[in-house]
This record gives C-alpha cells, structure tokens and sequence, in this order.
C-alpha cells in the first residue's frame, strides 16, 4: 500500500489526511462542523460526519489519488458521546456530546446506589453526568421511544463512521473508558450495572482493540465515499489515545498537553491515577498502559471567547486572532494582579462543577481590554498547570518538558504564556494540530509492515519535522507563582455563588 488515510473527527472540524511508510503527511484537509446548543444541552448530527469524511475522500480523488494506493482506513474521534443508531445504522436523534451534563440527576443516583468507592474500584474512574451509561440512562428515562428503538449505543464520533462504513458497531477500550461502564481492569463492559438500569448489554458496541480490523469498507460504503470496496477498516482510537500517539508520547513519565476547542494534560503510564480529582485513567493502545489525563472544559473556546470580547473582531477571523494576539504580546504582564477564571462552560478538573462560570478578579479603572484578554490566556494557563501537577511528577531541581499540540498551539503569545506559567519547557511541534491524525495513522503501520513497536514508533515521531521551544522567563517567575497561589482561592471563595 501507498498510503494510509486517517481521519480525525473532532467537535469543530474533520481533519482527513494521507500518511506513508515515513510518516509523511499528504493532502491534510479539514472540514468545519456545527454544534447544536440548547440551553445547557450540547448535540451534533452525526450525518455530517459521514458527509465530511466523503467530502475529504472526493478532494484525494479529484487530484489523482487512486482508491487501490489507498491500504487501510483509520480514525480518531471525539469520545464520551451517546449516539443511539437504528437497525439501519441510521441516526435516530443528534449525537449528545461529551460536554453536555445532561445526565448529572441520573450519575448522582448511580453514585448512591453502587457506591462511589466500588464505582472507582472498578472502572478506575469517578462517574459524573457528561459519562456516556448516564446519558443512555436519561434518554431511558425522558425519550423512551428512541431508547427502546436503538440497535446499538455508539460512544464515539468514529465509531459512527465505522459502522457506517463496515456495518459493525465497534468502539475502543480508551473511549469505552469515559462511558462510566466498562471494567478498566479486563476493559470489557460491566454487564451486572447494564443489567440493573435496564440496558440490554447488547445495545452496546462491541469493545474492540484500537488496530484490530473491525471490518472491510461495504458495497454501499464503497459507492458513498469512492473508497475500495474491501478495505480494511480499524477500530481506531478515541481522540485522546491519538492525540498522545501523535504527541509521541508512551514511556512512564512522558508528559503533553493539548489545546483544542477544550483541553486537557496526560501522561503515560503503567499504573493508575487517583480520579477524585477528575482526571481520568483512560485504555491506552496496548493493555497494561494507560493514559493519565486530567481534561479541561475551557481552553480554545476561552481563547476565541476572548478574541471576540477584546480582540475587536469576529473570533472566527484568521486576522482577528492575529490582531489580539500582537496585542497581548504588547502588553505588560508583570504590571498589575488582574485574574480570570475561565470556567464559561464548567468545568471537569480538578473542580467538577457544571454551574461555574467565568470571572475577573482585580479589575481597576485602569485595565484595559488587552490586559483583559491577555488575563484569560492565563486564566487557562493556571488551570493547565492546576492539572499538571495531577497526571506528572516534577523531579527536584530538573525542569519539566512539555508536549504542546492542539489549535492554541499555533497562538505564540499564548505559548509563552504557557511556558512561564507553567514553568515548563514547552516544545510545540510544527502542525501540531494533525499530530491527531498521525497518531490515529499509527494504528495502520502494524497491518502495513511499516513498524510493530508503539514505544519506537513514538520516539520516531518526536523526531519528526521541526519544533519550536519556549522557555519561561525567569523574571516572571516569582510573579506567576504568587498570581498561581492566589487564582487557586477563586473558586472556592465563589463556588457558593455558583450553587444558587
């Protein structure tokens, strides 16, 4: 095979690109997407997901590419999702997202009845209301009719492709791991809970590894996209297992962060993390190795929050995110206490608390809307470097070094933000935002003959291409870590306001 085509299917895009035997990357395409808001309520047609990926497929076709140069197809996607599809694999409402906290009523009921201390014994994580099993719940409980016509209850934006695709309903180990239902010891579903809440086990796609075959693209999925008819198709990966791939991290203590639409900090590692706080312990690609993740509701949507309130333009202009970020880099950040907290969606971690809201502390007739949005980059930099310290351990004396990727990568006003608030070395690797899609790819190369080793295909693809490094500034290094003291105080002091 020439190529291996790896589809990345996030909240805001599809990203579709083709890779080779060298992790070279061809034809990268992105296809926007529309979120569904309904009040607290966050959905996405899943129609459009199929529609992208056959959009990317005709612009590879359109110029030259052969459907016989292409070997496998493979994906990552958004996890934590509740997609109900039919006997005919057709979609019988919106898919309820990961950030929708819809089924808070009925994780809260779970908590009481199982147990929160067996809850975490047995799938290694906490249980709260944005978890796939309490969704399915509460579509049991409030639209019974699509509840009870569900042939299968798939858990992540890919997953839905795939079937599409192949006819069978299939999902990871590591996005099965943010359902709330599956044993994250055996990485099988505990059918005992399925039971007692009334959902029939079968309902549930089938757990399978992420570089299995699940199955060969069909006669009708082959006439949709132009795709061959027979080509392999893997399981693929839930977007965080990619994005720590593509980030080449897999080795104990191996440490990235990613700042997409919303964010989150992982490392690898053979054991399991304390989830209390929100982080997550989620399957890694191989059994025996997780991935450690503390997640972030606010991260890229603060940033164009910010862009709009204070950047003077349309957040979704390419020039006004250059214009506000010129401007934060003018601007004189030793100069004043000013603080954000940039919980505009809630937050998951370390606070788990779906009514919090945004907030400045310290503003004085003097703040102007720049020292404003450059308030809310750190906003988020604190909660980054809140999670840090969570999922990585800082040796005595030796500077921690950090993988960014993500969207807000390419803000380099923000990653130096970053790197002095964290006090980290941040390395940014050039198009970090595809790194997703390469380590979806990744998936492919044991199937293609092209490498069987994760550990040495990780270390080939820090490798890869050209990186830039931030180094904090010492002189603000005092500066940050008192502002860092004192942003830790903010929710505490408000949350009281939060629960009215």
């Amino acid at each position: 095979m020439r190529y291996i085509a790896s589809f990345d299917i996030g909240t805001t895009n599809v990203k579709g690109m083709l890779v080779t035997a060298d992790a070279g990357i061809f034809l990268e395409t992105n296809i926007e997407l529309k979120v569904l808001r309904h009040g607290d309520y966050v959905e996405q047609e899943p129609e459009q997901w199929y529609d992208a990926i056959k959009q990317i497929a005709a612009s590879w076709f359109k110029v030259g590419i052969k459907s016989k140069d292409i070997g496998v197809l493979t994906f990552s996607g958004q996890m934590q999702d509740c997609i109900p599809v039919g006997d005919g694999l057709e979609p019988l409402r919106p898919a309820i997202l990961y950030a929708d906290g819809r089924g808070t009523e009925q994780s809260a009921r779970m908590i009481a009845e199982l147990g929160e201390d067996d809850i975490h014994a047995l799938t290694e994580n906490h249980m709260d209301g944005t978890l796939t099993f309490p969704k399915i719940l509460w579509l049991k409980e409030y639209e019974e009719e699509t509840f009870r016509a569900t042939k299968s209850f798939l858990v992540s934006s890919k997953d839905y492709v795939v079937a599409r695709l192949t006819g069978v309903c299939a999902t990871d180990p590591t996005s099965a791991a943010t359902t709330g239902c599956m044993d994250g010891r055996t990485r099988e579903w505990v059918r005992p809970w399925l039971e007692r809440y009334g959902v029939e086990p079968d309902k549930m796609p089938e757990i399978r590894a992420s570089d299995s075959v699940v199955g060969t693209v069909h006669a009708g999925g082959a006439a949709a996209t132009g795709f061959a008819e027979g080509t392999p198709v893997l399981c693929g990966i839930g977007d965080a297992g990619a994005a720590t791939l593509g980030a080449g991290v897999y080795e104990d203590g191996d440490v990235y962060a990613y700042v997409g639409t919303t964010g989150w900090v992982a490392s690898a590692t053979s054991g399991y993390i304390d989830v209390r706080s929100g982080a997550f312990n989620l399957a890694y690609v191989e059994d025996g190795r997780q991935i450690a993740i503390a997640p972030l509701s606010n991260a890229g949507n603060a940033h164009q929050w910010a862009v709009s309130a204070f950047g003077g333009g349309r957040s979704g202009n390419l020039m006004s995110y250059q214009q506000f970020d010129e401007a934060v880099s003018r601007t004189d950040r030793g100069s004043d206490d000013v603080l954000f907290l940039p919980y505009l969606n809630g937050e998951r971690c370390p606070v788990q608390d779906v009514n919090a809201s945004g907030c400045f502390i310290g503003l004085k007739p003097t703040t102007t809307k720049e020292r404003m949005g450059t308030a809310v980059l750190e906003g988020v930099a604190y909660s980054m470097r809140q999670v840090l310290d969570l999922v990585a351990e800082r040796q005595p004396g030796a500077r921690l070094r950090v993988t960014l990727i993500g969207g807000g990568a390419k803000s380099k006003a923000w990653c130096r933000i970053m790197a002095d608030v964290l006090g980290c070395e941040l390395v940014v690797p050039k198009d970090s935002q595809y790194l997703p899609s390469l380590g979806a790819a990744a998936l492919g190369f044991r199937l293609a003959g092209w490498g069987s080793d994760y550990a040495a295909i990780c270390r080939a693809f820090k490798g890869l291409g050209i990186a830039e490094t931030y180094v904090p500034d010492e002189s603000l290094r005092e500066r940050y870590d008192r502002q860092y003291e004192r942003f830790k105080r903010i929710y505490p002091a408000v949350a009281p306001l939060f629960a009215e």
